[in-house]
Order: structure tokens, then C-alpha cells, then sequence
């Protein structure tokens, strides 16, 4: 599945059309859960989402397309299933909650064949004719569902699409990717991308805009140039981070068949409040997500170890050697050499993706199971990956 992007010029009826839309689909959205749960309260049985569409036909929902009434409870009650499919794998995942007016921003359409027609856009049964589009690319494979993405820089049209696999022409290289917060990526073959630290350098403006925004009364039409000011720095904080995420995962994944990363457990290491804000800046996650995304079409192999002791170990001798985060040069004292600390790490995670792949075979996609017990001594502590 691949998704193409294009920018909407909609006229000010149609803006206004689409924004009516909009929370249309928002008030149904949370009347429908209230419905859901005041049902299963009384009944003690969830409510299924074929008897509950029955109940919002065109006589309930008026200004709203039948095809946004579908895909809205449909978005509604796959929220459920993800909760309750959670609950039995026992994993931790929230009850679905109500949606605010300024969180609700897409409308999601299940068919639109010929949508883009001479750069036009049309919309079953929404303002009544087509949206100015800007087509910077064609669609590329099966076409399967639309959806119209209100941001503060504007609307947006996103075409999903069954894409078939492009297959880069088989290599004999392989690699291993350490990811820190000093240098975004290092690798095993000594190069390094550096990190941008997008939100860290924009900290500054966003702060200024933020004060301003404190300052505005409630409800004023100062308050909403201001809230739009804000929002307008986080969407361009995070259009910088995905351009070079997508950049640097690009370049691994073209160069190299085989690529070793850690398997970093995310979620965990941001509650350490010291380096939170620099780990949610440098996205390991979502560079892992671009790297696979992309490996699985270009039918690359991503292999995820344990990211456990790989700065303290030696690459070359094998001997561990305990150190700070701060200390960013690894120095042996058993062999007398000395290497970079992530670059040492880089070769350490690619060692472990070669064994990996030793002894599992060629495969897309593999992970590390638990790490044989004995390899790492008792006496050092479990590293911060990756830092």
C-alpha cells in the first residue's frame, strides 16, 4: 500500500462545504460512541456495526453523504477492535474516546473512481462539483480509497493504493545502523548523518508563538491567528523530520541488501524525562518504519537484534569495557585500540544481524530472539540502546 498526496484548492463554497462536512462527521462520530456505550450498559452486548448503520441512514444524517456515514462508523468501531483484540493478546491499548473538534481532521471516502480527472477532484455527494487538485505525480497502482487531510498549511487529498513490489537489483553488501541522538545514524562503514534536530533549533520561534497565543483571550479572533500560528511550526517541525528521515532511509536501503538495526523498545526509553525530548526529536521509530516500508518493496533484508551492550563491547577483541554515555570514544585497554563509539556499536549490531541471518536463512524481514545467556557479564548494567 502506498499513499500519494495532492494539494486541494478548493474555493471558499467548497472550503465551506468541506469544513460543514467536517464536523458533521465529528458529532456523528461521538454521538455514535455515546450510543455504542449507553447500549452496552443497558444490554450488556456490543452493539454491531451493520444493526447501528441501520439506525443513521439519510433521515438522521441530512448533510451528510452516505459514503462519509460508512466510513465513519467504520472508523468508529475498527477503534474497538483494536481495543478488544488488545484486551486478549494482553497488551495495553486505550478505550476509544471522543474525539475533539480541533483533533477530528479527515474525511475518509471508500470509492472515488477517476478522481483525479484533468486535475479535478470529485467528491460523492460533497459540494457539488471538483476540487481544484495539484497533480505533481500520477497514481501508481490499484486504486482503493481516498481521503481529504485538513492541515494548518491547507487540504490535502491522500489516494491509497495497492502498489505492487519494485525490486532493486540484488547486492553482497550489508550494514549496520546505530541510531543516537548526537549523529542520527552511524553506520558500520563510518559514515554518519547527522541530526538535524528539527524541534531543538525551532524551539525558539515555537516558544515566542506559544507565549503569544497565552497571552490572547479566549474565543478572540487574535486567539485563532495564534493557535494557527503554532500549529503551522509543529507541521513544519514535522515535515523536516520526515524529509530526512525519508532521505536517510532511502540512501541505506538503495545501497545495501542486508541492513542491521537495534530493536529499541521506544515507548519505554522516552520516560526517562532527561533525554525525552531528544529521542522524540531524532524519531528512531519512525526511521525503523521508513526503513522497512521501503525494504519490503525493494525486497531488502531488515534485521532487528538486541540492542543490549553494543558500545560496551569491543568489536575487534570481543572485550567489554564499561563506560558513560559521555565518553564517545571506545578505548580498549586489552588491545590497546581505540574506535568512534557509535561506529564500534554500528559493527556490533552487524556482527549480530550476520549470526542472525546464519542461522535463520534469508528472510526480509527478521528479529533477534533472547540473547544467549552469558554473553554479556553480569557485573556491567543494561545500556540506554543506542545513545
Amino acid at each position: 500500500m502506498r499513499t500519494f498526496e495532492y494539494r486541494l484548492r478548493p474555493t471558499q463554497a467548497q472550503e465551506q462545504a468541506l469544513i460543514k462536512t467536517l464536523m458533521a462527521s465529528h458529532k456523528m462520530y461521538n454521538a455514535c460512541l455515546e450510543e455504542l456505550i449507553t447500549h452496552y450498559k443497558e444490554t450488556g452486548k456490543y452493539l454491531h456495526l451493520y444493526e447501528q448503520d441501520k439506525r443513521h441512514g439519510k433521515e438522521a444524517h441530512p448533510d451528510l453523504p452516505a459514503v462519509v456515514v460508512d466510513t465513519t462508523l467504520k472508523r468508529l468501531h475498527r477503534s474497538f477492535t483494536n481495543f478488544f483484540r488488545g484486551l486478549k493478546e494482553g497488551r495495553k491499548v486505550g478505550f476509544p474516546r471522543f474525539k475533539k473538534a480541533q483533533v477530528w481532521n479527515t474525511i475518509q471516502f471508500r470509492d472515488a473512481t477517476n478522481c483525479l480527472d484533468k486535475g479535478r477532484f470529485k467528491a460523492p455527494g460533497l459540494c457539488g462539483g471538483r476540487i481544484r487538485v495539484i497533480v505533481h505525480r500520477p497514481l501508481e497502482g490499484r486504486f482503493k480509497f481516498a481521503r481529504i487531510v485538513l492541515r494548518p498549511s491547507g487540504w490535502y487529498l491522500q489516494c491509497v493504493c495497492e502498489t505492487p513490489p519494485s525490486p532493486l537489483p540484488q547486492k553482497d553488501t550489508a550494514v549496520g545502523l546505530d541510531m543516537g541522538i548526537r549523529y542520527l545514524v552511524a553506520d558500520s562503514n563510518g559514515r554518519i548523518i547527522d541530526n538535524p534536530k528539527h524541534a531543538k533549533k525551532s524551539a525558539k520561534k515555537l516558544a515566542r508563538a506559544q507565549r503569544k497565543l497565552a497571552k490572547c483571550k479566549k474565543g478572540s479572533q487574535r486567539r485563532k491567528k495564534a493557535r494557527h500560528t503554532v500549529a503551522r511550526h509543529h507541521e513544519r517541525i514535522a515535515n523536516q523530520r520526515k524529509d530526512t528521515l525519508h532521505k536517510a532511509s532511502r540512501y541505506y536501503v538503495d545501497g545495501y541488501q542486508t541492513i542491521a538495526v537495534e530493536d529499541l523498545h521506544v515507548a519505554n526509553m522516552v520516560r526517562n524525562h532527561s533525554l525525552a525530548f531528544a529521542i522524540a526529536d531524532a524519531s528512531w521509530g519512525m526511521f525503523r518504519q521508513y526503513l522497512e516500508a521501503k525494504a519490503e518493496s525493494a525486497g531488502r533484508q531488515i534485521i532487528a537484534v538486541a540492542p543490549h551492550y553494543t558500545s560496551q563491547k569491543y568489536s575487534y577483541c570481543g572485550e567489554y569495557v564499561q563506560k558513560s554515555l559521555s565518553v564517545r570514544t571506545h578505548v580498549c585497554p586489552f588491545c590497546g585500540s581505540m574506535a568512534d563509539r557509535d561506529e564500534n556499536a554500528a559493527r556490533n549490531i552487524l556482527q549480530r544481524g550476520l549470526q542472525v541471518v546464519a542461522r535463520t536463512g534469508p528472510s526480509l524481514s527478521r528479529r533477534e530472539g533472547p540473547e544467549p545467556s552469558g554473553e554479556s557479564p553480569s557485573a556491567l548494567k543494561r545500556e540506554a540502546a543506542g545513545l
